[in-house]
């Protein structure tokens, strides 16, 4: 099925306001838009015949949060490389256990406070707060801006308005919680949100907190290893 779903992904013939997206667990997403395809945090979640599937897509870009296991795995990460020759932004750790395994033209040490750029696609990387060192990255991707919040405590993003955010609403994360979501998603006025890295009852409890507070913003809980396309409402 999870091949089936990416083939979804890349067959989508979409429109510049339009994003596809496959949400894999945890804080893993297949992202597309009409000007490329991102990859956030895979973990282990990405083997064998769907990596043949990314191949044959093609991949512009792998981005990794942090380095525990839920985010990151070094076999899987390299073979996901191996299939798809994408350029890897990484934070600090994840970077330094890829280096020497990836050649350095295609891999990035992703500083927070640092802007980077690959071709039509503008990524900001950003403090986050976790157990250890964490990144979350605002992406501008043609016209679109798109925040991935990896599992991080809230922090002040303000600078960053993003059209469709990825907000982990908590379990396992010991700091992502549905308050620290929502009060990212006050942040950042997105048109779409998407759940992600945390219990159905968190999740839950966070789009209630939407509803309420923010009742023209559409929350998304995704089912795993279903590819879906959600239109972006612009800001006016």
């Amino acid at each position: 099925m999870k091949v089936d779903e990416i083939k979804k992904i890349f067959a989508s013939s979409l429109g510049e306001n339009e994003v596809a997206f496959l949400f894999l667990g945890y804080s893993g997403v297949i992202l597309r838009t009409s000007k490329g395809t991102i990859i956030i945090d895979p973990a282990d979640l990405l083997k064998g015949k769907e990596l043949e599937t990314l191949k044959a897509g093609g991949v512009n870009l792998l981005l990794f949060t942090h380095s525990h296991g839920d985010h990151y795995n070094h076999k899987d990460a390299l073979a996901l490389f191996k299939a798809t020759n994408a350029l890897v932004i990484a934070e600090p750790s994840v970077y330094h256990s890829l280096l020497d395994k990836i050649p350095l033209n295609k891999l990035i040490s992703a500083l927070p406070g640092i802007t980077y750029t690959v071709d039509d696609i503008t990524i900001n990387a950003i403090k986050g707060i976790h157990v250890g060192s964490i990144n979350l990255y605002q992406i501008q991707i043609g016209g679109i801006s798109v925040f991935h919040g990896g599992d991080s405590d809230y922090v002040p993003i303000k600078d960053y308005p993003s059209d469709l955010a990825f907000l982990p609403t908590g379990d396992p994360s010991p700091t992502a919680s549905p308050q620290g979501a929502f009060n990212m998603a006050s942040d950042l006025n997105p048109s779409v949100i998407v759940a992600m890295h945390g219990s159905m009852g968190q999740s839950k409890e966070f789009e209630q907190k939407i509803k309420e507070k923010m009742p023209h913003t559409i929350v998304i809980i995704p089912e795993p290893y279903r590819s879906k396309i959600v239109t972006i409402r612009k800001r006016t």
